[in-house]
Order: C-alpha cells, then sequence, then structure tokens
C-alpha cells in the first residue's frame, strides 16, 4: 500500500466513526425526549388516597400474629 492509500482509508475511517457519533447523540436525544415525556404523563396520573383508619378488620390483624 502507498501512503496516499493509507490516509483515504483513515480518512474513511474516521468519517465513518464521526457519522456514528453523531447518529448516537441524536439517538440519545430522542431517547431523553421520550423519557421527560413519560415522566411528565407519569406524574399526572399518581393518586394517592388518605385513609384515616385501614380498609381491613381487626380479624385480619390477628391472622398476622
Amino acid at each position: 500500500m502507498t501512503k496516499k492509500n493509507d490516509k483515504m482509508n483513515i480518512n474513511e475511517i474516521m468519517a465513518m466513526f464521526v457519522a456514528y457519533i453523531q447518529q448516537e447523540m441524536e439517538y440519545t436525544g430522542m431517547k431523553i425526549k421520550a423519557m421527560k415525556e413519560w415522566e411528565m404523563d407519569d406524574s399526572k396520573e399518581v393518586l394517592i388516597f388518605e385513609e384515616s383508619e385501614p380498609s381491613f378488620g381487626e380479624t385480619f390483624s390477628k391472622e398476622w400474629l
């Protein structure tokens, strides 16, 4: 091989590497966007019920003793 062919191969490899990194960055950005949307949707559907007394009877508590 001549030096000219070696440089050309290195340039091709570097171009492929740069294209790969750009695609990975775009994919990561899409994953982050999807995760943020999922977190926003998830937070809207959280329901918290506050009960002053448990809904189970005393016989249930005795079964665990």
